[in-house]
């Protein structure tokens, strides 16, 4: 068994944190909800309807292919 230690904080490697940004830009940024009930529908509705008519366009972002983002920051160790 080969141990991969991850950051103790990681959000680009769980997937579920890429969901939820996705979710976020959708439901939070840049709107107002009067109230905590149209909030939470709002966040049902794009669960329920938004990612599954756009699933082709979204998967890109919430898919497991894991890049280098500054790859001049990247080496080998070891």
């Amino acid at each position: 068994i080969r141990l991969h230690f991850l950051p103790a904080y990681a959000p680009n490697l769980n997937a579920i944190e890429r969901l939820w940004k996705l979710m976020h830009e959708h439901v939070t940024h840049n709107r107002y909800h009067d109230s905590f009930r149209a909030f939470a529908e709002a966040i049902m509705r794009f669960f329920k309807s938004t990612l599954p008519k756009n699933w082709k366009s979204f998967r890109d972002t919430v898919n497991d292919n894991f890049h280098i983002v500054r790859p001049e920051a990247f080496r080998v160790v070891g």
